[in-house]
């Protein structure tokens, strides 16, 4: 007699398989799914999917009104969530590049990605008594999203009007998603000349055969956890191989965007396509931008960069074990006052009028202020001294101290690294723009005491520049310029 007794799983009450499955990932419900009727009803329910919305999207999903379930809704902007979950991301355009800011719009049910842009205001000028040669500008730029077009809209039109690039290409994830960007103010109806954009995936380039010679983005001076080739080959990445077959070969850290401009004929009902264009897209993984106790600085910054504009910047607090070795040119500025030489502007890092350190000094202030120098970024540094009457006084104060000088090497420790997430002719996307290789006690030049910048710590720094038509970051294009002043009017954090 066959065995018709139940599974023990599936004898479980309901309650308990469905909290069980609230663990699963996305392939291993599918997979159990399939394996009968009971927990392919249980894989159904509404209530994990909803979990899976939940993780793509910060603060509280919400469900448009014209889809039922959340499974549903999961669905249709599979696997193309990555890019509201990350949020950020960074192109590869020719020296200036762009950051666009992804976000789920529950209204109109689509992923949509706008440029992040970012307008200098008036500045006011202030004197500096360290040095009256010295002009300060204070800089507080207006900081939003450009909402007249978006960069990426993935909405059910474009999903419905996806087809393969080429007839080579017949699975979903090779397929290159059309997407409407016109302008809102765009007039209705034909147009005779239009600007198409088109989203492809992309598959990650292993790091085994990584160097610094291959082109790739994001460069090796980001982070990221999964790097693709960004160097267009002659296919123009339409073939199958430069692009997913299954998800375990999807880059979860760029994409790709083709466009071009498209002509129409209207008399001859023929359309002529020319100068296409492709950008590549990365990301950051969270931990790289997210600040904390012990790492106050780091975070995605607006500089000032005079007459190049605003500028977006990722800056980074590394410990110890975390910092590379400093590019051969940084170390050879920071070194040439050792050797009693001198560093050309014209030619490598630049460090700042050095003094001879006295030592961790305590001053009173209110560490507000701002400072000079076109690469360095500024955070404030605010220390109040308290008065000591009597020995129990004295003592708590005493610990109070030692906590206070704990918990300072713990924040002031490690390497302050500036990389350009947008850029210049001079210095492009991707490359270092000044870099503090230690802002604890062994980098420390002074606690300034004058009023402008009183209370701030500046330490020693090396800055990145360069002449129109910037080509290596490695040769002599590392100059002795400023040093990082830690005082918060000089740049904006913007996470």
């Amino acid at each position: 007699m066959a065995d018709t007794s139940v599974p023990p799983f599936i004898a479980l009450p309901s309650e308990l398989i469905h909290h069980i499955l609230c663990y699963l990932p996305l392939c291993d419900l599918l997979s159990i799914s399939l394996v009968n009727r009971a927990l392919h009803a249980h894989a159904q329910q509404d209530t994990l999917w909803h979990a899976f919305v939940q993780f793509e999207i910060p603060g509280p999903a919400k469900r448009p009104s014209t889809i039922a379930t959340w499974r549903e809704l999961y669905k249709q902007h599979h696997p193309y969530w990555f890019l509201v979950r990350n949020k950020i991301w960074f192109a590869d355009t020719p020296h200036t590049g762009k950051l666009i800011i992804a976000r789920y719009d529950h209204r109109i049910n689509a992923i949509e990605a706008y440029t992040l842009v970012a307008e200098r205001r008036q500045p006011s000028f202030q004197s500096w008594s360290y040095n009256p040669d010295a002009i300060i500008h204070t800089f507080n730029p207006r900081i939003r999203l450009d909402l007249n077009a978006p960069v990426v809209r993935l909405n059910e039109a474009a999903y419905v009007s996806a087809t393969p690039a080429t007839r080579l290409c017949p699975r979903r994830l090779q397929f290159e998603i059309p997407m409407d960007t016109a302008s809102s103010s765009s007039p209705p109806g034909r147009q005779s000349a239009a600007i198409h954009s088109t989203l492809l995936l992309t598959r990650p380039w292993p790091s085994t055969i990584t160097t610094s010679a291959t082109p790739i983005w994001p460069p090796l001076t980001l982070p990221s956890t999964q790097r693709t080739r960004n160097d267009t080959p002659p296919s123009g990445f339409y073939q199958p191989s430069s692009k997913p077959s299954t998800l375990p070969d999807l880059c979860m850290s760029a994409f790709r965007l083709r466009k071009w401009m498209e002509f129409s004929a209207r008399p001859l009902g023929v359309s002529m396509r020319v100068g296409e264009d492709m950008a590549t897209f990365a990301t950051l993984p969270h931990a790289a931008y997210t600040p904390t106790a012990q790492k106050p600085w780091q975070g995605i910054w607006c500089g000032d960069y005079a007459g190049h504009g605003c500028e977006f910047l990722v800056v980074r607090q590394l410990d110890a074990e975390e910092a590379g070795p400093l590019p051969a040119r940084a170390e050879w500025a920071l070194s040439a006052r050792q050797r009693g030489g001198s560093v050309s502007s014209t030619g490598s890092w630049s460090t700042a009028q050095e003094e001879e350190a006295p030592g961790y000094i305590e001053e009173n202030g209110d560490g507000g202020g701002n400072g000079g120098g076109d690469d360095a970024g500024q955070v404030v540094r605010s220390e109040v001294a308290s008065p000591v009457s009597g020995l129990e006084e004295a003592v708590h104060d005493k610990a109070d101290n030692k906590n206070q000088q704990d918990s300072e090497s713990a924040v002031y420790s490690g390497r302050l690294e500036a990389i350009k997430l947008t850029g210049d002719p001079n210095i492009p996307r991707g490359e270092y723009t000044f870099i503090a290789p230690d802002i604890g006690p062994a980098g420390l030049l002074r606690i300034a005491n004058e009023e402008v910048f009183k209370g701030a710590r500046i330490v020693k720094s090396v800055g990145h520049i360069a002449a129109r038509g910037f080509r290596d970051g490695r040769s002599r294009t590392w100059c002795r310029v400023v040093g990082v002043c830690m005082a918060d009017a000089h740049g904006q954090m913007i996470t």
